[in-house]
């Protein structure tokens, strides 16, 4: 906090959270009712030209404000009750007629150098002010949380590790279709789970890691974190539709350079989704010309204590969560359509001796394509089978639970 005004900044940010403490004393929702206005207050008018109204036009204000919050890290306290608070700026109109400000700009500004000051976009004529409020960012078991993902995934990577290390030593195991599309997925699983679980090595949340917050840097890793996550939907969606072929379709199911065709869809399609994100949500404000102009940066896409896809952001729910539920959704039908025909094999009711062979020459010929399971004698080939499907639905669970895991977090 600025020097010049660090008593009185001590004094509100005090005041701010024993307001919250009190407002949010017994209840579930603590918000803060008092806020501080930390600038001049600026009445704007915009005329209309001839031709136009006065509704269709955008308002870049810069405003500094008086009081320096600090960063992310500065503006971080915790109230004796253990509740997380951030101040933050906030741009705000003021309501004549209800007499109290409300919040209907938006508000851009560094969060690791809020000194360089704050610009308001807005789309009508008012007074304009920054306000200085406070926020709970998270509740008491947000640690818990943290902690719990970093072990969870590190030891689902090191399952994911052991996996090739059984699969890559056999190799005629390594010749069968199933088991390459198991390597590529596995390899891509490990790759987004190390990149996640090794950030803070390079990251730092105060903004003294080798990767700056904001960066190009982080903006590289967070594309890339949100790649290579795609990258493992798409080999979820393979891995169904490669169970699909092997027991739904069994004849006809030959897809010739299956492997370069597999390797191309699974590493291509994503690569438009982290580039869209990052040049469509992130939008650069000049306000001035020459020397005196400023230039801020509206990160929609980059989180902004990690280089991660930021959560709860339009970018957050249409690039990642909404692929995760449709992989999910993909490979339950893929199963559910695996479930039937394994169902189908094992009924016997008042079906002919031929239609049952040809249904139990159905499944074991399936079951040998996956590659899951070894040949046995007979029909005994069909409860193989059973234990392939039990197999193939605990890989589909596993990148899941990972990728639920970065939303938990």
């Amino acid at each position: 906090i600025n020097a010049e005004y660090g008593e009185v900044a001590k004094s509100i940010v005090s005041d701010i959270m024993r307001n919250l403490e009190s407002d949010g004393n017994g209840t579930e929702d603590k918000t803060v009712e008092k806020t501080y206005v930390n600038s001049l207050i600026t009445e704007v008018t915009v005329n209309p030209t001839a031709g136009n109204d006065d509704t269709d036009f955008e308002l870049d204000l810069f405003l500094r404000p008086t009081i320096d919050i600090g960063d992310t890290n500065t503006s971080l306290n915790t109230s004796t009750s253990g509740t997380r608070v951030q101040i933050q700026y906030l741009c705000a109109m003021y309501n004549e007629a209800e007499g109290r400000w409300e919040e209907s700009c938006t508000t851009i500004y560094d969060t690791m150098n809020p000194s360089k000051g704050v610009i308001c976009v807005c789309n009508h004529n008012t007074s304009f002010a920054v306000l200085m409020s406070a926020y709970e960012i998270d509740r008491g078991y947000a640690v818990v949380q943290s902690y719990l993902t970093w072990v969870l995934l590190g030891i689902s990577t090191l399952g994911l590790a052991l996996t090739l290390c059984f699969l890559l030593p056999a190799a005629e195991l390594r010749k069968t279709r199933s088991a390459k599309i198991n390597v590529c997925f596995t390899v891509s699983l490990i790759l987004a789970s190390l990149l996640f679980l090794v950030q803070d090595l390079f990251i730092k949340s105060d903004n003294s890691g080798a990767i700056k917050l904001r960066s190009v840097g982080c903006a590289v890793y967070t594309m890339l974190q949100h790649y290579l996550w795609l990258v493992v939907f798409m080999w979820m969606i393979i891995e169904g539709f490669l169970m699909y072929l092997s027991l739904v379709q069994v004849f006809g199911s030959h897809i010739s350079k299956y492997m370069l065709k597999f390797n191309l869809a699974a590493w291509l399609i994503p690569i438009p989704f982290p580039l869209i994100g990052y040049f469509v949500f992130t939008k650069s404000y000049t306000v001035g010309e020459g020397a005196t102009a400023v230039s801020l940066i509206d990160h929609k896409y980059m989180a902004e204590t990690m280089c991660f896809i930021k959560p709860e952001t339009i970018a957050f729910y249409t690039l990642f969560l909404t692929p995760l539920c449709l992989c999910i959704i993909i490979n339950l039908v893929f199963f559910g359509l695996v479930g039937k025909v394994i169902k189908n094999s094992k009924s016997t009711g008042n079906i002919s001796d031929n239609e049952q062979m040809l249904r139990q020459l159905k499944a074991v010929v399936s079951t040998q394509s996956t590659g899951e399971v070894r040949r046995r004698k007979g029909w005994h080939d069909l409860k193989s089978g059973l234990n392939s499907s039990k197999i193939w639905f605990n890989r589909l669970l596993e990148p899941t639970r990972n990728a639920l895991f970065l939303i938990w977090q």
